[in-house]
């Protein structure tokens, strides 16, 4: 449930290094470089289900095996920020019975810089007496709340926290981490994503272009950005495409284009012309040596995976090794393992994620 064991941490992690090890065939000599989660309070957003019984309510989870709710009283597995917030906000209300009544969930989103979005999830349809109501609570500065039920949202200040990204060298972006739609979870662990991905393009001369598949809210868009004096950014979600159109346009970065394409769509163009890597898109060359994908866990279909082929450097993170494994084995024959990180994003758990360099034989 919410509970860490952190005289546990070391071993768990040991287990997942051995299986990223086992996965992907990797000779003993294979120097990987390992990010550390903090033991306790790192995640920046958690989900509790709301769990009525006669005339009060608990923050719950499910316990799997048995299927029952465990209440929850203490999650030292999130942020300090929202740990504090959970106890004395269901405080506030429980006083106020219109914000109760029919609460289903209670969803926390919380940045580095200690702005949190609650949002509260209802099986019923909200009213303006409830906007009132919320507007009564006392709550800490930087605490946002946004309602949500069937389908519907009322925003009473805002829908995302801002979230503001730094690497060693001191350079630093502003992302909006959007309710209800994905963000990094363990910023800790992010930072250091952030910082091995940037010294993987470091060690390169700067780039003419770079493609980005599932390039999200732009959580690494922007690290790439600063390797390349153009960047194509594939979307599908509108959500994301949004909150990046807005962080790159606040940050006055203009080389980054945001493209709402799918791979089939991305190969089609690419196979339009040239060698399979170079483009044409919206009156722009581009002419791409690198492509970065950050996929979800189910990895690469085929088309993705035969186009990522084509590049002569794959820089590839994932959240799943199993398929990660199966998308390099595709490519054994063509490019060469030139580093390796394991990110522990998700510690105490079985979940990790990877990334690696490739580059053509």
């Amino acid at each position: 449930m919410c509970q860490v064991s952190p005289e546990n941490y070391q071993q768990q992690l040991d287990n997942k290094i051995e299986r990223v090890r086992g996965l992907l065939s990797l000779v003993a000599e294979q120097s990987i470089h390992i990010a550390l989660s903090p033991v306790a309070h790192y995640r920046m957003r958690a989900e509790f289900r709301v769990w009525h019984k006669e005339d009060v309510w608990h923050y719950a989870m499910f316990d799997v095996a048995n299927k029952r709710p465990v209440f929850i009283e203490d999650c030292p597995m999130v942020v300090e920020s929202i740990n504090a917030l959970m106890q004395p906000l269901r405080v506030q209300l429980l006083a106020r019975p219109l914000l109760s009544h029919k609460l289903y969930a209670i969803d926390f989103l919380a940045s580095s810089q200690g702005e949190i979005l609650v949002t509260l999830i209802y099986k019923t349809p909200l009213t303006p007496e409830w906007d009132d109501t919320v507007r009564g609570l006392n709550l800490p500065e930087g605490v946002m709340v946004l309602g949500r039920s069937r389908g519907k949202k009322r925003v009473m200040v805002r829908d995302y926290v801002n979230e503001t990204l730094s690497l060693p060298s001191g350079d630093s972006f502003t992302l909006r981490h959007v309710e209800n739609a994905f963000s990094q979870p363990n910023a800790a662990v992010n930072a250091q994503m952030l910082a091995w991905v940037d010294a993987q393009l470091s060690a390169d001369v700067k780039r003419s272009a770079i493609l980005e598949l599932y390039g999200g809210a732009g959580n690494f868009t922007w690290v790439l950005a600063r390797h390349s004096d153009k960047l194509l950014m594939t979307e599908l979600s509108p959500h994301a495409v949004s909150a990046a159109q807005d962080a790159f346009a606040q940050a006055g970065i203009h080389h980054v284009t945001i493209a709402a394409m799918n791979s089939e769509q991305v190969s089609g163009q690419l196979s339009a012309t040239g060698d399979g890597t170079q483009l044409n898109w919206q009156g722009q060359d581009y002419d791409f040596r690198l492509v970065m994908v950050d996929p979800p866990r189910a990895g690469l279909d085929d088309v993705t995976r035969s186009l990522v082929q084509r590049f002569d450097s794959i820089l590839y993170v994932s959240c799943n090794p199993e398929t990660l494994a199966r998308d390099m084995l595709a490519w054994q024959e063509t490019h060469s393992l030139v580093d390796i990180a394991i990110f522990d994003q998700f510690p105490y758990t079985h979940h990790i994620e990877v990334g690696v360099m490739l580059v053509k034989k």
